[in-house]
């Protein structure tokens, strides 16, 4: 009976990821059931006590996350325990190593890799930093190399080649202590650009092609450099959307919270009606228009601007054998892509989560974490979930009554009755 029980528990796992991201506060909720994930919840926050990744004020920004969660969990109808941090990968360094363990049984098992991960922490880092995420980069056995887990090989040592992805370790006490202080547990922390890279599958694109990730956001933007399966380098440019946002702001006066949709969609240099209105807006009794060609020449210098930053950046390792992935809120303005691949001489990608639920470009990272805690998950054969998961399951099978005392699943088969009795067709 208790290995039934086992059983039972560990195909369905529940998992809440936080993300401080910008002026927000991203909070998705996934259910890991029968070998795939399903999307419980993606909910968005706006908090002014953070801007970029950094704290404006701590004692505001504790009370936006405990609210912020507390809401989340009355949605799903039970509270949240534990969580999942995204960490920014400001100041990342990268510590590759190689951990030998010897194989006392003969036969390779999950628990010497996950042995050669342990030994791999005991290493020492630089002081500014700490150690995020250890990255399994590829194994050795008996001599030959591979990416995927040598279960059951038989031999007397493995070989663990490991990169020890670390960032700046202010950010991250001061990330995880936000949530502990806030009254909630971190179960688990992730460096942004990983969790991209891993969610994106761009670890196996980087075998054969130099990759750069391009995670663009409001005022900060993270570019990521993978190749050869491994993260090399994330560097952070304090520039975004924000500066073609503002700049509207400043000319025209706009409403501030409508002109993010009017640069991401609205942009368009090819229009054949460039005089056409996009926006109207009432300022003191007075109605006001915006028109596409205002738009595109208010956006135009500090687009290209922007986009000179980024290519200046890229530029050592742009050619032929590179791709280039653009992915967060940038992503969802197509004039950015276009002007990209101009300046660049290539071709650039704008990537999202294919996943229903969670098909925002700003939540790849948040959405990627879950893939990175599991391989830790499968690897130390944990049982872990963020939710009071007795709970949980007992409100998705409790079947509410309507006012006539019946279920909905009751109610639809009565109506299908009356209707066949009625001789419908």
């Amino acid at each position: 009976m208790l290995k039934l029980f086992r059983m039972s528990t560990n195909i369905k796992q529940v998992y809440v990821a936080l993300q401080l991201y910008e002026n927000e506060i991203d909070i998705l909720i996934g259910e890991y059931y029968n070998t795939r994930f399903n999307i419980i919840r993606a909910d968005k926050y706006t908090s002014n006590a953070i801007s970029d990744f950094s704290i404006n004020n701590r004692d505001e920004l504790i009370k936006d996350i405990r609210k912020a969660i507390q809401t989340s969990a009355e949605k799903i109808g039970t509270a949240i325990e534990k969580l999942l941090l995204i960490i920014p990968a400001y100041n990342f360094k990268r510590f590759p190593l190689r951990s030998k363990v010897l194989i006392d049984s003969g036969v390779i098992r999950k628990e010497d890799i996950a042995r050669a991960v342990r030994n791999s922490l005991r290493s020492k880092v630089d002081e500014d930093v700490m150690v995020v995420n250890p990255m399994i980069v590829k194994y050795i056995v008996n001599g030959i190399s591979t990416r995927r887990i040598p279960e059951r090989e038989i031999c007397d040592e493995a070989i663990v080649d490991i990169d020890l992805l670390c960032a700046d370790i202010n950010v991250c006490y001061e990330y995880v202590s936000l949530i502990e202080e806030a009254g909630y547990k971190v179960l688990d922390i992730c460096l942004n650009s990983y969790a991209i890279a891993r969610e994106a599958a761009l670890f196996e694109e980087s075998l054969s092609k130099n990759v750069i990730i391009l995670d663009v956001n409001r005022s900060c933007t993270f570019l990521s450099l993978l190749s050869k399966g491994k993260l090399v380098s994330t560097e952070v440019i304090y520039d975004g959307l924000n500066s073609m946002i503002n700049r509207i702001y400043r000319t025209y006066n706009v409403p501030y919270n409508d002109i993010p949709k009017l640069v991401k969609y609205a942009v368009n240099y090819e229009s054949e009606y460039p005089d056409d209105i996009v926006y109207a807006w009432s300022d003191s009794g007075t109605t006001k228009t915006l028109t596409t060609r205002e738009l595109n020449e208010e956006v135009s210098k500090p687009l290209n601007t922007f986009c000179d930053k980024l290519i200046t950046m890229c530029n050592p390792i742009i050619d032929e054998n590179v791709k280039i992935f653009l992915t967060g809120e940038g992503e969802q303005m197509e004039a950015l892509n276009d002007l990209l691949c101009q300046k660049a001489g290539v071709k650039v990608r704008g990537y999202y989560p294919d996943t229903i639920g969670v098909r925002d470009p700003s939540l790849t990272a948040l959405y990627g974490v879950f893939f990175v805690y599991r391989d830790k998950v499968l690897l130390n054969d944990m049982n872990v979930s963020c939710i009071d998961l007795l709970r949980y399951d007992s409100l998705i099978d409790h079947k509410e009554l309507d006012s006539e005392g019946e279920t909905i699943t009751t109610k639809i088969k009565n109506l299908f009755k009356q209707y066949l009795e009625k001789g419908g067709n």
